[in-house]
């Protein structure tokens, strides 16, 4: 209990001190790029140039992701991923926050895999290409193609989707495919199986085994449960009363502390966040508090409330400093190797060895353990008078970095107004051509959901509304899935058929011996009339 206390306390006093306003934001509403394995080009949000992606680079809503000679993994927290394949560019067009949970993604060129962990709510997770627009149903595996021919490929591994178009939406399961263009599909197919030599598909099952992997004890909070194999590889776990097991990171040298080796970025939902450059460093900067003793040096204990970072700032004329939060919500201090868990002082001291200082101009330095002063240093600072502030965006300069875009090749302007249209995709045919004015994608239909397949009388043992689902397209009813029909002729065909149902509702009924009688008097004219026709010849 004490525990919980402290650790709601230290949430409130830092998101007071940080943002003095009420959160705007979740733990998912800055993505993770959390592996790459070539060259990744992230342009952030209302900017025209871009930068190479690093791991565990925070990724905001509005981003554009661009992987040439190389893949990348983007963390969208909850167990789930997207995988992009060589030559592949995204939009991170929204993502969760406090009012809305939905994520949106939109794939402009090139392949992508949806591995999904879970899924706390049906559709709230879409993606979308110029040609269609996919509702997630179900926690699976998907795949996305957009393909140099001018249409879209979609593949269900696992789970259940709603594929939205132009004319209809329809439900697709595990083994199915379906192809579009331009909002219309090309093709349904009911079967496929993913071909042996398709490198990106085996490199995607390649990371989910590394991802999943089983370990004889866990140590983490079930929250966290997704970091247990990054933390597992980088360092090991210590038993620490009355903290619990703490982890121990291997490999740092004897002037590391937290918050050194990295840099800062600026979100306008959280303000300043830490990019830290150690692969482990997403879940041990973001969640939980760092301690240091003399047997174990520096260690983290973990908690699972996330934060942009876990810091107390200071300022002292032209520099600004900043020192980790221990686990009851005070600034850490060491001195002369003695650990200060509880300093409650309005200043810092200049001498502890958790204090990382830099000049103004360099806070937003892209090697920031270079830029910050060293201990000899300090000794300079000796007459300081390191007070509380927080580094106001407009005072700092923003440094000249990224590289101008080639908007031809490369990348497009960002419009959230209406949809983006490549018009080098465009249909030559003028008769399939369309104006898009809708905001964004293909709408999903209301009456597609998992739900509306479930038969209560045939499915009683069934536990969960995806069981039901399965039981049902397992039965062999696969009618659910509608053939592509022309727009123009779907739309005098259906005028027919009102007709035509007008027309019946019109007539009286009659009974069924009136029914077969008018049957019967009919083929016995039309029997008389030919007996006729055979005496003229």
């Amino acid at each position: 209990m004490r525990k919980l206390i402290c650790i709601i306390s230290c949430s409130l006093l830092f998101f007071s001190v940080v943002s003095g306003e009420e959160i705007r934001y979740t733990e998912r509403s800055l993505s993770r790029l959390s592996h790459t394995t070539g060259n990744t080009f992230i342009q952030k949000a209302g900017e025209l140039t871009y930068e190479e992606g690093v791991v565990n680079m925070p990724l905001a809503e509005g981003d554009r992701i661009n992987t040439t000679e190389g893949r990348a993994e983007i963390y969208i927290g909850n167990s789930n991923y997207v995988r992009l394949d060589f030559n592949t560019k995204i939009d991170l067009t929204k993502l969760p926050s406090i009012e809305n949970d939905v994520i949106q993604i939109k794939l402009w060129t090139g392949s992508i895999i949806v591995s999904l962990g879970s899924l706390q709510k049906e559709k709230n997770i879409e993606l979308h290409t110029v040609d269609i627009s996919i509702y997630i149903l179900e926690q699976g595996l998907y795949r996305l193609n957009v393909n140099e021919n001018q249409n879209t490929d979609f593949f269900v591994y696992e789970g259940v989707v709603e594929a939205a178009g132009e004319s209809e939406s329809v439900l697709l399961k595990d083994g199915q495919k379906l192809e579009a263009q331009r909002g219309f599909y090309t093709e349904t197919s009911l079967d496929f199986m993913a071909a042996a030599n398709d490198s990106f598909y085996e490199w995607s099952h390649e990371r989910d085994s590394i991802l999943k992997q089983h370990f004889a004890k866990r140590y983490l909070p079930e929250e966290l449960g997704d970091f247990e194999y990054e933390l597992h590889t980088y360092g090991h776990w210590n038993y620490l009363s009355p903290y619990g097991y703490v982890w121990v990171p291997g490999g740092i040298g004897p002037n590391w502390r937290p918050y050194y080796n990295g840099r800062w970025l600026w979100f306008p939902i959280c303000g300043w966040t830490w990019l830290p450059y150690e692969p482990w460093g997403w879940v041990t900067f973001h969640y939980g508090r760092w301690h240091w003793s003399l047997d174990l040096g520096w260690h983290w204990i973990p908690t699972v409330q996330w934060s942009p970072a876990w810091v107390r700032w200071y300022i002292w004329n032209d520099y600004w400093a900043w020192a980790p939060i221990s686990y009851y919500g005070y600034p850490v201090v060491i001195i002369n190797n003695v650990f200060y868990p509880n300093y409650s002082q309005n200043t810092y001291p200049y001498n502890s060895r958790a204090l990382t200082v830099v000049h103004k101009d360099q806070l937003r330095a892209k090697n920031l353990s270079e830029a910050v002063l060293s201990h000899s240093s300090l000794k300079d600072l000796e007459n300081a008078h390191l007070s509380k502030g927080i580094p106001s965006v407009k005072e700092i300069p923003k440094p000249v970095t990224g590289e101008n875009l080639d908007l031809k090749n490369r990348m497009l302007l960002h419009n959230k107004d209406k949809i983006n249209i490549d018009h080098s995709r465009e249909i030559r045919d003028p008769s399939k051509q369309r104006i898009v004015n809708r905001e964004f994608g293909y709408p999903s239909s209301l009456r597609q959901k998992i739900d509306k397949y479930i038969n209560p009388k045939t499915n009683k043992d069934a536990k969960s509304i995806v069981e039901k689902a399965f039981n049902y397209f397992s039965s062999g009813k696969n009618q659910y899935i509608k053939s592509r029909t022309d727009p123009i002729t779907s739309k005098r065909s259906s005028s027919l058929s009102s007709t035509n149902k007008s027309a019946s509702r019109s007539q009286p009924k009659r009974s069924v011996s009136q029914t077969k009688k008018s049957s019967g008097s009919k083929t016995r004219k039309s029997s008389s009339s030919k007996t006729v026709k055979k005496k003229k010849k």
